[in-house]
C-alpha cells in the first residue's frame, strides 16, 4: 500500500509523537508498503543541543521512510499562539499534501492537534483517500480537565473544540484509541463502535535491544552510590510533576536518594525556579536527550516514574510507558486510580499505584521500592511480558493493515 502518515511531530525531533510514529513507520516499511511522513519542520525547543543549529531538508529519506516537512510559524510557551498553531496546521498540510500529488491508499492520522479531522475530511473530498484517526490524547476534554490556559472560562473555544470533537467521531472513516476505555469515550460522543479499534503504541524488544546495554549514566553523573528515581518526558500542566519535587523534598534526609527529571515543556521553567527557592537539593533537572542518551537515563534508573495531574480524567496512556516496560523498569504510578493509566499498569502488574497528590503513600512506595529488590525485578519482568503479549509493534502493523483494506475494499 502507499500510506501516508500524518502527525505534527517527527524525528529528529525528540518526544513520544515523533518516535511512536517513527517506529511504526519504519514497521510499515519492513512489511513492504510505500511509507510518507508528513510532519512539520523541527522546532528548536523540541531537539536535543546538538540539532539546534542545524538545517533540516524539507524532504529526505529516513530509513526507507519518504519525509515531507513544512516550515510554519511555532510557539510553545504562549498558549494562545501555541493553540493557534493548532488550527492552522491543517491548512499548511493540505497545501503540501496537494504539492505532493501522490494518491494514497490511506491516510494515518496522529491527533492532537484535534483539528487534523479538518484534514482527513479535505483529502476524502479531494481524491477519495480514506483516513483513520488514531487519538493519542483526547481534546478538549485534557484541556478542560487541567484548566489550560484558563479553558474553563472561554466558553466559546470550549463549544468550538466540542464541535470539532464530535463531528470527528462522527464522521471519521476510522478510529484507533490506546486504551480499552479510550472505545467507550468515543462512542459515547458519537463514534459509530464498529469503527474503533483499541491499538496500544507499539514496539518490539528485538528492536530495543540495541539500547540495553547503555548503562552509564551513573557513572557519568558520579553517582554509582546512589538509588536513582527518573522521569523522562514532557513537563506540562498535565503530568503534576510537582508530585515528584514534593516527594523530594520528603526524602532529603536520604542521601543515598537522588531524583532526575529529564525533558522539557512549557512548565520547566517553573520547575527550576522552584527547586532553586526550595533548596530540592536531591533533583536534577536536564533538558531532553538523544534517543540512546534517552534509554541510558532509563536503564541506569533503579525505579521509573509515571506521572498524571489529579485532574486528569480522560482515558489516555502515557506514550512513555512502552519505553518503560521494554527496558523492563519497575514503575511508580502516580496518577488518578481511576484513570486508564492506572488501569494499564495494574494490568501489566508493572508497578505500584499511588493516588496523584498522595505525597505520603508515594514515598513509602519509593522506599517499599528501594528495599525489595526481588519486587523491583518481578515488576520489570512483568512489564516486559505484557509488552511482548499485547504491544508488539509487528501484530499492530497487521491490525492496521486489516483496516485499511476494508477501508479500501468499501
Amino acid at each position: 500500500m502507499k500510506i501516508l502518515m500524518i502527525v505534527a511531530y517527527f524525528v529528529p525531533e525528540i518526544g513520544s509523537a515523533a518516535h511512536v510514529y517513527f517506529d511504526l513507520a519504519k514497521a510499515f516499511v519492513k512489511r513492504g508498503h510505500e511509507v510518507h511522513v508528513l510532519t512539520s519542520y523541527p522546532r528548536k525547543f523540541n531537539l536535543d543541543k546538538n540539532g539546534i543549529d542545524k538545517e533540516f531538508p524539507l524532504e529526505e529519506t529516513i530509513e526507507g521512510i519518504q519525509v515531507h516537512r513544512c516550515k510554519h510559524f511555532a510557539m510553545r510557551d504562549i498558549e494562545f499562539l501555541r493553540g493557534l498553531e493548532h488550527f492552522y496546521l491543517p491548512f499548511q498540510y493540505f497545501r503540501e499534501y496537494k504539492r505532493m500529488g501522490v494518491k494514497f491508499d490511506v491516510c494515518l492520522i496522529y491527533i492532537p492537534p484535534l483539528p487534523f479531522y479538518y484534514f482527513a475530511k479535505w483529502v476524502k473530498n479531494y481524491d477519495g483517500t480514506p483516513s483513520v484517526l488514531n487519538y493519542q490524547d483526547f481534546h478538549p476534554q485534557e484541556l478542560i480537565d487541567v484548566n489550560y490556559g484558563g479553558i474553563k472560562k472561554n466558553f466559546i473555544m470550549i463549544k468550538i473544540l466540542e464541535h470539532i470533537e464530535r463531528a470527528s467521531y462522527k464522521n471519521a472513516d476510522f478510529i484507533t484509541v490506546l486504551s480499552e476505555g479510550g472505545i467507550d469515550y468515543v462512542a459515547n460522543k458519537g463514534a459509530n463502535p464498529k469503527k474503533v479499534s483499541h491499538i496500544y503504541n507499539g514496539s518490539n524488544l528485538s528492536d530495543i535491544d540495541v539500547f540495553k546495554d547503555k548503562k552509564d549514566f551513573k557513572k557519568k553523573e558520579s553517582i554509582e552510590d546512589k538509588f536513582m528515581i527518573s522521569y523522562a518526558g514532557i513537563l506540562s500542566p498535565f503530568q503534576g510533576i510537582d508530585n515528584i519535587l514534593d516527594v523530594a523534598k520528603e526524602l532529603k534526609d536520604h542521601e543515598d536518594i537522588i531524583f532526575y527529571v529529564v525533558g522539557d515543556g512549557m512548565i520547566s521553567d517553573d520547575l527550576e525556579q522552584r527547586i532553586i527557592s526550595e533548596n530540592i537539593s536531591n533533583i536534577k533537572l536536564l533538558p531532553f536527550r538523544p534517543r540512546e542518551e534517552y534509554f541510558n537515563i532509563i536503564n541506569s534508573s533503579d525505579i521509573s516514574i509515571v506521572s498524571l495531574d489529579k485532574r486528569m480524567k480522560a482515558p489516555c496512556i502515557p506514550g512513555k510507558m512502552t519505553n518503560l516496560l521494554a527496558m523492563g523498569q519497575a514503575i511508580i504510578g502516580i496518577v488518578p486510580l481511576e484513570s486508564e493509566t492506572a488501569k494499564f499498569i495494574k494490568k501489566a502488574e508493572c508497578g505500584i499505584l499511588v493516588e496523584a497528590g498522595d505525597i505520603k503513600e508515594f514515598k513509602e512506595a519509593i522506599l517499599r521500592l528501594k528495599n525489595d529488590l526481588n519486587l523491583r525485578k518481578e515488576f520489570g519482568e512483568n512489564g516486559k511480558r505484557f509488552l511482548d503479549k499485547n504491544m508488539n509493534l509487528e501484530n499492530n502493523v497487521k491490525v492496521y493493515e486489516k483496516i485499511f483494506d476494508k477501508l479500501n475494499n468499501k
